[in-house]
């Protein structure tokens, strides 16, 4: 297989964490796999064949629980840290900048301050204490900096918004309907940003969403509503279509199969949802293998990611 660049991969600190339960008196939980040792992820990215990751952070979800002033001291800390670790592997593993929304002027200073280090894109999450901001003006400064620096989004669902009543849920009912609104979550955010015109002020904004689009593709047909920008009228499809991809992680060799036809392969990039260890990757190169059209899975895999980011 040719070049692989992953889109969807984790790490989170132990200092963070740390930091975190001093400030909440809970540690956030850091996958077993989650290795402070990116050599050992490289050597694991070899094993496989991927080329590049993108590595996001979940600090702002962590953050954004906290006061405005915690919550940006453990943004800039995560990203220190991240661009502590990654400078040893600087053509291999790339940073995506994690932010706090409840300090929108120092969340673009770090958006600045990222970029500069080498970071190639910013992490959003639909919610801020439950609050959907990204179709209010307050995120004008946030989409004006990310287009200056021609950076893309990862769009990634947080679940922050869950009811009270979900959380009696068990652990595997809790998790599952974490999925579920999680992808909710990431719809809702898209239907607004268009609703709202945001790619009518940011014709070059691009966002790339985890984990198969939020359920997204298997609406798309229900996206026939019109908004009316500066091309005339077009459908909700065909704006999302133009702005967003997806990652294909978490999907199985049908389900991306599905996604290649809903969406197109030029709508796709690969993520494996990695956090350390080969069983995501193994999974995710599975259904890749059992993909027909070879020119598809280079599109999606490589090419559409070096046009993203400008590699």
């Amino acid at each position: 297989m040719a070049s692989v660049i992953d889109w969807h991969a984790h790490h989170t600190a132990p200092e963070v964490a740390d930091r975190i339960k001093e400030l909440t008196g809970k540690r956030p939980q850091i996958d077993a796999h989650d290795s402070t040792d990116l050599a050992q992820r490289v050597r694991e990215m070899d094993e496989v064949g991927i080329d590049i990751q993108l590595i996001c952070q979940g600090a702002g979800v962590y953050a954004d629980q906290l006061p405005a002033e915690q919550a940006l001291e453990i943004v800039r800390q995560s990203n220190d840290m991240l661009g502590q670790r990654i400078r040893a592997h600087k053509d291999r593993l790339f940073g995506v900048t994690a932010l706090s929304l409840k300090n929108i002027d120092a969340s673009v200073q770090e958006i600045e301050r990222t970029a500069a280090e080498g970071f190639r894109a910013v992490l959003l999450y639909p919610h801020v204490d439950g609050e959907m901001l990204i179709d209010t003006p307050a995120m004008e400064p946030i989409f004006n900096k990310i287009c200056q620096l021609n950076l893309p989004i990862f769009l990634h669902g947080a679940g922050t918004a869950q009811s009270a009543s979900l959380k009696r849920l068990e652990d595997g009912g809790a998790g599952v309907a974490y999925a579920v609104l999680s992808d909710g979550e990431v719809a809702e955010c898209c239907l607004r940003m268009i609703a709202s015109g945001v790619f009518d002020r940011y014709p070059n904004l691009r966002i790339v969403i985890r984990s198969s689009g939020g359920g997204i593709p298997l609406l798309l047909h229900r996206f026939f509503w019109k908004h009316k920008g500066p091309k005339g009228e077009q459908r909700y499809s065909e704006i999302f279509l133009e702005h967003f991809l997806i990652d294909c992680a978490s999907s199985d060799a049908p389900t991306l199969a599905f996604l290649i036809t809903k969406m197109g392969e030029n709508n796709i990039v690969f993520g494996s949802d990695y956090c350390g260890g080969l069983g995501p990757l193994g999974k995710a190169f599975n259904a890749l293998s059992q993909q027909a059209n070879p020119e598809h899975v280079k599109r999606f895999t490589e090419k559409n990611s070096r046009q993203l980011l400008h590699i």
